[in-house]
């Protein structure tokens, strides 16, 4: 063989070795396959709608803070928690804030999991039809009772008399007076 039919042999193995390497990550993507809604949430252990308010970023993953409006399997908490993995294991990718979603989730409590396999989608009426077919109305997920107020004394003190509570307001109205009088006199010159 010559010398340019070896180096053109050479070029051609490492051009196909760079195009094989390359395109090797592109085999470990995502593969599953999309199931019926019913298999789905068979496989959840929770569903729930809820709208995404922030997105957060762990590595290729993601973590979501979700607010659940309505539960239909499951007991979400109003604010909850949801991670996704990278895209390379099937994740949900960055989600848009302010959007609701129908969540179909695995996990017994927060923070839970999904993946695009899951079901997890866009809260559109079709797909929230479906959902109510297979596992009924579903039930409001409530906000947490506000914390139970508590009194706390400030010091073992009396109470201000009464003199010096309203000081601050005869001030401001003898000062009110008086600039009334300053304005009437200007006023008459």
């Amino acid at each position: 063989m010559s010398r340019a039919l070896r180096l053109v042999a050479a070029m051609v193995i490492a051009c196909t070795g760079l195009v094989l390497s390359v395109s090797a990550p592109a085999s470990a993507a995502c593969t599953c396959k999309q199931g019926q809604l019913a298999q789905q949430v068979k496989k959840a252990d929770v569903v729930f709608i809820g709208t995404v308010d922030a997105v957060g970023s762990e590595g290729q993953g993601h973590t979501y803070t979700v607010t659940a409006s309505r539960a239909y399997q499951g007991t979400p908490e109003r604010s909850t928690l949801v991670t996704s993995p990278g895209p390379d294991a099937c994740g949900l990718g960055a989600l848009k804030v302010g959007t609701t979603y129908v969540w179909l989730a695995t996990g017994t409590a927060s923070p839970y999991t999904a993946d695009s396999c899951g079901g997890t989608g866009v809260a559109n009426p079709t797909k929230v039809q479906k959902v109510e077919t297979l596992l009924g109305e579903g039930t409001p997920v409530a906000p947490p009772p506000p914390p139970e107020a508590v009194l706390t004394k400030v010091e073992e003190s009396a109470p201000p008399r009464f003199t010096r509570m309203a000081a601050p307001g005869a001030a401001a109205a003898l000062i009110g007076l008086l600039g009334l009088v300053v304005v009437r006199r200007l006023a008459r010159r």
